[in-house]
């Protein structure tokens, strides 16, 4: 049994945009996609989405969602059901996604939408089955979703640290970044860039160092500080340990001689 209650496509809100609705009396599934970036708070948890996103919520979930960076645009319908492939199938209940072939379920709510609202002959069994191609479209998308999303997770993170090196990274701050366990983080990045995540850090430090070192007369112990270092002695070791020069010995090598 699927009974709509209500569908709508192409809806617009401003930027400030947010909805909350918190009703234990709600027994009604609802079933949202994106066409704009948009945030998501589920069970206490904060999710920030691109453009394209889709989540499902339950009946009795409170509902917690609006806009992001922009305006708020999506397409949306409540409905009740007792249906296996909703109720138990493999589209995450609760947890945001991306869409795979989002202009095809775009389609698919207008299709929706014109179905409701017409009295046709064949009403209920078309219904029904544009919910099993939505969902069939929607399961298909979940490992494009993993995949991909997890991957740019990863080249945000490496970007993060290559334009702040001098920030305090450690691997669980940056499993959580990416939620994954630290032991998958170090496995994934180094299949991923060919390196650790924390060899990666230290490498980035050392390059704003030697940039510090030749380009600047900043003091060693501000170059440290700069690159995330609080101890001056350690990051002299480490600075000698991956170049083979000390910090004073390197930025020599490129300190032209006085001319007299």
């Amino acid at each position: 049994m699927i009974d709509i209650i209500y569908v709508h496509y192409n809806t617009t809100h401003a930027d400030d945009f947010v909805y909350y609705e918190e009703n234990p009396g709600r027994d009604w599934w609802l079933l949202l996609q994106t066409h704009t970036p948009a945030f998501f708070i589920i069970d206490g948890k904060e999710y920030f989405m691109p453009p394209q996103s889709a989540v499902l919520y339950p009946p009795y979930a409170t509902l917690h969602y609006g806009a992001h960076e922009s305006y708020f645009k999506n397409d949306w319908i409540r409905f009740y059901t007792d249906e296996d492939f909703i109720c138990n199938g493999n589209v995450p209940i609760g947890k945001p996604f991306e869409i795979k072939e989002f202009e095809f379920t775009h389609r698919l709510f207008e299709q929706l939408a014109s179905e409701n609202f017409y009295d046709n002959r064949f009403k209920t069994h078309t219904i029904h089955s544009l919910f099993e191609m939505m969902f069939a479209k929607l399961e298909e998308s979940i490992g494009f979703q993993t995949e991909n999303t997890q991957l740019k997770d990863l080249l945000a993170l490496r970007l993060n640290i290559k334009n702040n090196p001098g920030f305090d990274w450690t691997i669980p701050y940056m499993a959580g970044l990416l939620h994954v366990s630290t032991g998958y983080l170090h496995a994934l990045y180094r299949n991923t860039f060919g390196i650790t995540c924390m060899d990666d850090v230290i490498q980035m430090r050392l390059s704003l160092a030697k940039d510090y070192l030749q380009h600047s007369s900043t003091p060693i112990h501000t170059v440290a500080l700069s690159c995330g270092y609080n101890n001056a002695e350690h990051f002299s070791r480490q600075f000698k340990k991956y170049t083979g020069k000390s910090p004073r010995e390197y930025r020599q090598t490129y300190t032209p001689p006085s001319s007299f």
